[in-house]
């Protein structure tokens, strides 16, 4: 398989406590003022352990596929269409409303992402974001330029998108992260002997959110040219057959195990390349357990 992409005092587990002591910060200097209390609607009961994921609709699903550049340092991407088209079918059969779009520059990404939150998701489950592009540390390729990771999910906060707060908002990034090479460590056996509330509450702008990266900062991420991106073959085959079962978190941790164990290139022809490892980078700001059942 070869081909690269190349101080707190305040809150109790149970309720939040407004006697004693006080918060600060820990950042040196001043801060922008946070803006005027706003509202969204409670999609869940505030300690309800699930995500609710019985809306009329599951939601939108968003594929960026990059399989061409203007930029002449980059690559076409061989084998993207394979990974678009797998995703795309599975997400479907989870219910999810998807939405291919080809090859798009920034300015293209950036206004359809700002048009998405704008509209009204108040029947929706969740959201989901894929990209699937070239990428490096920091940085992802639209056809014509780079822009940071961070415009995908900019316009999504709770307070910039209210019919999405407290539902969850999944981003999925196939792309390298750097130049750096995974050699991978091998393991042997060294011994054979041996009540919830429907009050109201408050939520940070930024929870809820589920970023993944099909690598870690600073190495490769590998693409078969023919059966796609090693991260987005474990992806779409746990989302196939697990899909409706597992919580998020447990489906992912299978598809890192997945990538880690059953993947190592195949360049004998470019031997520092030869024989190398890739595992998934997984941030979760989700506050609940996310399964998405049947629909």
């Amino acid at each position: 398989m070869s081909d690269v992409e190349g101080q707190d005092n305040a809150n109790t587990p149970t309720e939040q406590r407004t006697n004693g002591g006080g918060d600060e910060g820990d950042a040196w200097g001043s801060h922008e003022p946070s803006s005027a209390r706003r509202y969204a609607k409670m999609p869940v009961d505030r300690n309800a352990p699930f995500y609710n994921m019985n809306h009329k609709n599951r939601g939108m699903a968003i594929i960026f596929n990059h399989e061409h550049f203007d930029i002449h340092s980059l690559k076409s991407r061989t084998g993207t269409n394979v990974d678009s088209d797998n995703l795309s079918r599975v997400l479907k059969g989870l219910g999810f409303r998807v939405t291919v779009l080809n090859n798009l520059k920034s300015e293209d990404v950036n206004r359809y992402l700002q048009q998405t939150a704008e509209m009204d998701h108040s029947d929706n489950d969740c959201l989901l974001i894929t990209v699937l592009t070239h990428g490096e540390m920091g940085m992802l390729y639209a056809k014509d330029t780079h822009y940071k990771p961070d415009n995908l999910w900019y316009y999504f906060t709770a307070d910039k998108c209210p019919t999405l707060a407290g539902k969850p908002k999944m981003f999925f990034i196939q792309a390298c992260q750097g130049d750096k090479l995974d050699g991978g460590i091998t393991l042997s056996n060294r011994s054979e002997t041996d009540g919830s509330s429907s009050a109201s509450y408050r939520i940070p702008i930024h929870a809820d959110f589920l970023i993944v990266f099909s690598t870690v900062p600073g190495f490769y991420s590998w693409r078969n040219t023919t059966r796609g991106s090693w991260f987005m073959q474990a992806l779409c085959e746990e989302l196939r057959y697990s899909g409706t079962e597992r919580d998020i978190l447990t489906l992912l941790t299978f598809v890192s195990q997945k990538v880690a164990l059953d993947f190592e290139s195949n360049t004998p022809e470019i031997l520092t390349m030869h024989q190398q490892k890739q595992v998934p980078c997984v941030t979760s700001m989700l506050t609940r357990l996310l399964v998405f059942g049947k629909k």
